[in-house]
């Protein structure tokens, strides 16, 4: 089997798609794990509900595995008929990959929310509900890395198979990747909030609206990535240009 460049630089964005996100459910996963392990030791009855907890960080690995499939499927690796993919949309896809796989290490922030959920829930049931909502909130920055990736196979021909791209607009994939990517980490720091959040609204109910301020904070430079990955592609032409 003879693969071309841009197949196989196809190739390399999936691994990056499926491999960094999995790293970062991975991790939120098992700080989230370790927390509901502490609590089903004292009541085994609450094994669910920490599970539910535990399993928050997943959707991250879930992201980059539905991209990386899409990645292969377009070349036609998993079909068993590779296709001649141009240089230029091999770039595009080194981009879609950096852009979910980064934003999928926003499962690490998850975590420690998550975290902090289960261990407050452990104690009084009445807060599973807050802290699933300050559990959920780093997820956001994995739905906007993978709004973008969906975009880039949109706008460079891999849902459909019709290539009209130049080189330099792969490149400037890849800064769309990296804008949205690299971003999506401040998810870290809304979950150490967003942890602390839990933890304060279980003290005081009356809280819980200025703790989910302090918590999205961290998440306006998420959207400052998503904001500079969308320019780019409109300043390229990918997205109402010709």
């Amino acid at each position: 089997m003879v693969l071309g460049v841009g197949t196989v630089l196809v190739i390399i964005g999936a691994g990056l798609a499926v491999g960094l996100s999995a790293l970062g459910a991975g991790i939120g996963v098992g700080i989230a794990g370790a927390a509901a392990a502490g609590v089903t030791a004292v009541d085994p009855d609450k094994f669910g509900m920490s599970l539910v907890f535990q399993a928050l960080p997943q959707t991250q690995g879930i992201y980059g595995l539905l991209i990386a499939i899409l990645l292969l499927m377009s070349t036609g690796v998993l079909g068993g008929t590779p296709e001649d993919i141009p240089v230029a949309v091999g770039l595009a896809a080194l981009g879609v990959g950096i852009a979910v796989g980064f934003s999928g290490l926003s499962a690490i922030g998850q975590g420690i929310a998550a975290s902090n959920g289960v261990a407050v829930a452990g104690r009084d049931r009445s807060a599973i509900g807050k802290g699933l909502v300050f559990s959920v909130l780093p997820e956001t920055q994995a739905i906007y890395g993978l709004l973008v990736a969906i975009l880039l196979m949109a706008f460079t021909g891999m849902f459909t198979g019709v290539y009209t791209i130049a080189d330099a607009v792969g490149f400037a994939a890849i800064g769309c990747g990296l804008a949205i990517g690299l971003a999506g980490l401040s998810a870290i720091g809304q979950g150490i909030t967003a942890g602390a959040g839990i933890v304060a609204s279980a003290r005081k109910p009356e809280v819980m609206g200025r703790a989910l301020i302090f918590a999205v904070m961290s998440e306006t430079f998420a959207i400052f990535g998503l904001l500079i990955a969308i320019l780019i592609m409109f300043g390229i032409g990918l997205i109402g240009g010709a």
